[in-house]
């Protein structure tokens, strides 16, 4: 078998390489609801799994836009794999901020090791001694069907009095075993991701499994200093932003060039006129291109300005923070908007459940309604520092 690519150009090159192969195994994927084992090996054999993976443990601990580049690739091919490939990936990225007990116990021997989950502190923590239980109903456990291990976020119970409320959530990794699963994912799109729901019920989690979630949200965890790089000191509210809005251009590009092949050889059904010759929908493709190509420049320029506080070595400042969430929720509303613009035109052929670009509509619009892209909730915080306010109750 072929060595794992580890470097960014060869991660870059083989993440193109399978794009076909992740695509061919789409249709298959939407119907299971389950990404294809198929397109899991590929992603494996691209070295996807590991891009984040500390270089401690195997891993290749590449940059932040080699993961962002990889994540829009594979989403223009299969928009589920995309997503997948970003929360998994963002949660192993978590895991350098882990106690190192907890990470030797996940990486083990493996660096390619899928952690599904979902951060939101949907649950709840007891403390105890040694640890904590946790009980509770998570949804949106996107690759569920493939982990491992589980990571997720819960309110402590009995947790003292801080005054950063950041410091009564913790977030948890437990094995598999520990959850049960259940399967409620039926919905718009994504399907392929297999987000369904997972339960606990006053499951143990030893004291090393957990992390104060402020410590994540800051990128402040003192166990991050092990590593060799700076790369799992950086706020997690703008990071997974990042990831996420890689899915949404990738998505959007994927709506593009199926609208491309397809009107350039349509024909108008009453006047059998081509549909290219239209002045509207040459108009509709200029804006949209446009519109995508400004979303690039935005998130990547994201990307860029996280590596140089990475390599700073400094924490970023509230201003970055803000700034750059603001940065990668405008990038994503650019894709949504594209896309919808793009459907429009896309005629009556467009609504049928087999067209590719009716999916890519869903799949869009599914994605954009993550919590950590909501557009009006950062508009309103950006705004208000920007005009001297505290930036309200926003994630940043």
């Amino acid at each position: 078998m072929a060595a794992v690519p580890t470097d960014r150009d060869s991660v870059l090159d083989a993440t193109k390489a399978i794009v076909d192969r992740v695509a061919a195994n789409a249709a298959a994927g939407e119907t299971a609801r389950r990404l294809e084992p198929d397109s899991v090996a590929a992603m494996k054999q691209a070295g996807i799994w590991r891009i984040l993976t500390p270089s401690r443990f195997g891993g290749s601990e590449l940059d932040l836009r080699t993961h962002f580049e990889t994540i829009a690739i594979l989403a223009e091919a299969h928009p589920s794999a995309g997503w997948l490939e970003l929360v998994t990936g963002a949660h192993t990225y978590l895991l350098g901020s882990w106690p190192e007990v907890c990470q030797e116990e996940v990486f083990a021997d493996d660096p390619d090791v899928i952690v599904p989950g979902t951060l939101a502190a949907q649950g709840a923590a007891r403390d105890v001694d040694g640890g904590w239980t946790v009980s509770g109903r998570w949804q949106f456990c996107s690759g569920i069907d493939h982990g491992k291990w589980v990571m997720v976020g819960a309110a402590r119970e009995n947790g003292s009095a801080q005054a950063d409320p950041g410091a009564n959530l913790v977030h948890v990794v437990l094995p598999k075993e520990d959850v049960t699963v259940d399967d409620t994912w039926y919905v718009m799109g994504l399907r392929a991701t297999g987000s369904k729901d997972i339960v606990l019920d006053d499951v143990f989690v030893p004291e090393h499994r957990g992390i104060a979630s402020n410590h994540l949200l800051a990128g402040s965890s003192p166990h991050a200093t092990i590593h060799d790089t700076n790369l799992y000191r950086l706020p997690l509210a703008v990071v997974l932003g990042m990831m996420l809005s890689a899915a949404h251009l990738g998505i959007a590009n994927r709506t593009l060039r199926l609208h491309l092949d397809r009107t350039r050889v349509r024909s108008d059904v009453y006047t059998k006129t081509s549909t290219a010759e239209k002045a509207g929908q040459q108009m509709r493709v200029a804006e949209s291109s446009a519109e995508i190509m400004s979303a690039e420049l935005l998130l990547l320029g994201v990307c860029d300005q996280l590596a140089e506080i990475a390599q700073s070595g400094e924490l970023a400042t509230f201003d970055q923070r803000v700034q750059l969430k603001w940065q990668i929720v405008y990038g994503s509303e650019l894709c949504r908007r594209a896309t919808e613009r793009i459907f429009r035109a896309a005629g009556a052929h467009g609504i049928y459940d087999k067209a590719e670009i009716q999916g890519a509509f869903r799949d869009m619009n599914t994605a954009c309604h993550h919590a950590l892209v909501d557009f009006d909730s950062m508009a309103e915080a950006f705004g208000r520092v920007s005009l001297g306010l505290d930036p309200g109750p926003g994630i940043v």
